[in-house]
């Protein structure tokens, strides 16, 4: 038996299980514990604003579904759903074993959201989520929010250029800040998918952590909303520091796109999620406050960041430390600050020539 929150499920290891590694039932994962102490975070939010009906898409144990139903203070009702007969068995068990309240099934998640609306959908798939995007979109209300994970990280960093293309329709751009636009391609795509049924999206929480990427977002239906969402979708290149722009103003090289070139993170939830927090007893909260100290840095800073080995590698210089280049960086008036992306990287406003300048040893006075 594993406890994580309040919940206490029974689960099977990879060990117990033989066969292909499509066609194997879905376990517990502890590295994203983290992420489920946010989602409680995210669920409490939303259940303040007035959603109240719940799926958990890919349940597996349930543990997602479970500890929502346990640690969300409010009147919510807690859907659980997964095909894999191996998996809901577990998840019947787990359901009974913690007596919470929920209904629970077992389908193809696209025809259980073509028949049904929700106020929050979570969807957390092995590998990438565009398969199921346009399904989503058709199980929220016109007004909903949900949460979605990517575990193909490899691909949306440009490892894998031709399944990026094909499968995000987005040329990727492999190297520095790859994490961060790896990030921006799924929001790009997510964009994209709602758009086509006249959804408008926005994150409201977006982020990259181990091997994942995780977004909380809102959506709402919307032609003319839908529209305006799509401004937020742009390209981006690379010539003595980031630059953006219009398809009709690309460079020959080194361009990646189309991405998300808006916020990631929202700022009104970022500072509620500081007051739940603190009535919240998570397993990950230190780590998860740390966290959000960053976030709310990052929040108020450019797109797209620096990291200070491939500038020093690129100039042949000494490789300050991250604090001593945003220290000067804010005593020549730019705004500067940490990236949660990359402990050795950092975000300013600044033009690159001054930064080049600083790794040389002579800022512009």
């Amino acid at each position: 038996m594993i406890r994580e929150g309040k919940a206490e499920i029974k689960t099977i290891g990879f060990e117990a299980y033989k066969g292909p590694g499509k066609k194997k039932p879905s376990f517990y994962n502890p590295t994203f514990e983290i992420d489920r102490d946010i989602e409680i975070i995210f669920c409490q939010f939303i259940v303040n604003k007035g959603a109240k009906k719940f799926l958990d898409a890919l349940s597996s144990t349930g543990i997602r579904g479970i500890r929502i139903a346990k640690e969300v203070d409010g009147e919510i009702e807690v859907h659980l759903n997964e095909i894999n007969s191996i998996s809901f068995d577990i998840l019947k068990e787990n359901v009974a074993k913690n007596n919470v309240n929920a209904i629970i099934h077992s389908e193809d998640v696209r025809q259980l959201l073509l028949r049904n609306k929700y106020d929050y959908i979570n969807l957390d798939p092995y590998g990438s989520p565009v398969y199921f995007l346009p399904s989503l979109v058709n199980g929220l209300k016109k007004v909903g929010y949900f949460s979605i994970t990517a575990t193909d990280v490899a691909t949306l960093c440009g490892v894998y250029t031709n399944a990026c293309i094909r499968r995000y329709g987005v040329i990727p751009m492999r190297g520095q800040a790859m994490k961060e636009i790896g990030l921006r391609i799924l929001l790009a795509c997510i964009a994209k998918n709602f758009s086509i049924f006249d959804y408008s999206f926005y994150p409201i929480l977006s982020y990259s952590y181990s091997h994942f990427y995780r977004v909380y977002g809102f959506a709402e239906r919307g032609a003319r909303k839908a529209d305006d969402m799509l401004k937020n979708i742009g390209w981006i290149y690379w010539k003595d520091g980031w630059n953006f722009c219009n398809f009709e103003e690309l460079p020959d090289k080194n361009f990646c796109g189309p991405v998300w070139i808006g916020k990631i993170f929202d700022y009104e939830f970022l500072n509620e999620m500081e007051k739940i927090v603190s009535k919240k007893d998570l397993g990950k909260i230190m780590e998860i406050k740390q966290m959000l100290k960053i976030w709310k840095e990052e929040q108020s800073l450019p797109i797209l960041f620096y990291e200070s080995d491939y500038i020093a590698r690129s100039l042949k210089t000494r490789q300050p430390k991250i604090s001593e280049i945003i220290d000067k960086l804010k005593s020549m008036g730019y705004k500067a600050g940490l990236t949660h992306f990359s402990k050795c990287a950092f975000k300013t406003d600044a033009p690159y020539e001054e930064i080049k300048n600083i790794f040389k040893g002579k800022p512009k006075n």
